[in-house]
């Protein structure tokens, strides 16, 4: 597996001078962490990454009621203002510095933390806010209290006048906070679609908000027993939708978050276009892992929980260089999603998935920036789907230049030839 790598990054020497083509990309065909075959093929057959609108919108979260049912509401909106200690600073403070010189690595073998799911607990007697859907002459209420930073929230569900068979589940949360509105996970995941009894005492669930901003959860609610002529409630497929907003200084927005990081870049940098999107790049590595459970794939998530799969990654670093005013597009291929950058009016391919990683096979080799500046030909080596992206006639990012390559453009690409071959030379 060693061997042809070092017969490409000896092409890559030849080529960088010549400033003509360089097969980066192959670098990554051979080193690149792979996903299993099990992620790869969950990831192709429902994907968020390539099924997903680029706003992440869930289209669960636009109506309240359904068929004949209605839905009724106290206190939908529901503000969080308390704050608690131990949140994540705001980046460019001091204390986001003195965080980030704490912070492990980012791996791609890293554990994340598990899926949230439902729990059940003694139903609470008073509650701030309410939302309830009737149909059939069953009613479904979701009722909940406002929660501090870094607790979650518990939403209690129960029914009245309902069978046995009377069951719910919550979907999906989307986020908005004025920018575009995004699922925060992943919809396809299977504990986003099970439904849990109600029973008399009802059900808990429960989801911590971790930034300002406006969340919307839909339930969703069944009672029907076919067996059961009598007790068969008709009930199908019947919605309300809780609507949480947070507001509180412990728990920036994912826009105060990027704003605040592109005021930091402007500080630090010296404000063209590669050295931001550079630094931008390796900021937004700092912050999140990635999450193997493939649930977590929002920028929300990736900014203020710190996991998240490549949907993240692209999110993430598209608004941050939106924020920078540098040209970017979402490209998709192979169950995975990168950006396209324009620098100095030459777009290239960046895949910041693939680059975090802190595994080191080579013996000191810069692996964290394999993905930063490529052609599309580089990348289809190592995401194939992309050579049909690429030869479209209305692609719009097409990338033949290799002089904003990492590699080609700070002078590496012959120490990379060399560290590679005396890694292959222990073969």
């Amino acid at each position: 597996m060693k061997r042809p790598l070092y017969y490409l990054l000896c092409a890559i020497a030849c080529t960088s001078m010549v400033s003509s083509t360089m097969p980066m990309a192959a670098i990554a065909e051979v080193m690149q962490p792979q996903e299993t075959a099990e992620q790869q093929a969950q990831a192709d057959a429902t994907s968020s990454d390539t099924g997903k609108a680029e706003d992440g919108t869930s289209t669960n979260a636009t109506a309240d009621t359904v068929e004949d049912g209605t839905a009724t509401s106290t206190g939908t909106s529901a503000v969080n203002t308390e704050s608690a200690d131990g949140i994540p600073a705001t980046p460019g403070t001091a204390a986001a510095t003195d965080a980030a010189t704490t912070t492990p690595t980012p791996s791609l073998r890293t554990q994340t933390n598990p899926t949230p799911a439902a729990i059940s607990t003694t139903a609470q007697t008073i509650y701030a806010h309410s939302v309830a859907a009737t149909q059939n002459g069953v009613t479904f209420t979701v009722s909940w209290n406002d929660a501090p930073a870094g607790t979650a929230t518990t939403f209690h569900v129960t029914q009245t006048n309902g069978s046995s068979q009377a069951k719910a589940r919550m979907d999906v949360p989307t986020y908005w906070d004025g920018g575009s509105q995004e699922s925060v996970c992943d919809p396809s995941r299977p504990a986003w679609s099970s439904y849990c009894s109600l029973g008399t005492a009802g059900h808990d669930f429960t989801f911590d908000f971790t930034a300002s901003g406006t969340y919307r959860i839909c339930f969703y609610f069944m009672d029907n027993d076919r067996n059961d002529p009598q007790n068969d409630k008709g009930i199908y497929y019947l919605r309300t939708t809780a609507e949480v907003t947070v507001n509180d200084a412990a728990r920036p927005s994912v826009t105060q978050i990027v704003n605040n990081a592109v005021d930091l870049c402007r500080q630090q940098t010296n404000g063209s276009e590669y050295d931001m999107a550079l630094w931008l790049h390796d900021w937004t590595l700092d912050q999140l892992e990635y999450d193997h459970s493939l649930n977590w794939c929002s920028a929300e998530s990736g900014l203020t929980r710190h996991q998240g799969t490549c949907e993240s990654y692209q999110r993430i670093y598209s608004k941050l260089l939106d924020a920078a005013g540098i040209a970017n597009g979402r490209i998709t291929g192979n169950g995975h999603t990168w950006n396209a950058v324009k620098i100095d009016d030459k777009w290239c391919q960046m895949d910041l998935t693939w680059d975090d990683t802190s595994d080191n096979w080579y013996g000191g080799l810069d692996q964290r920036h394999l993905y930063f500046g490529l052609t599309d030909e580089l990348m289809a080596i190592a995401h194939s789907d992309h050579t049909a992206n690429y030869q479209k006639d209305d692609y719009a990012y097409r990338s033949t230049d290799l002089s904003n390559n990492y590699f080609v453009r700070n002078g590496k690409a012959d120490e990379w030839t060399e560290k590679c071959a005396a890694a292959n030379a222990n073969i």
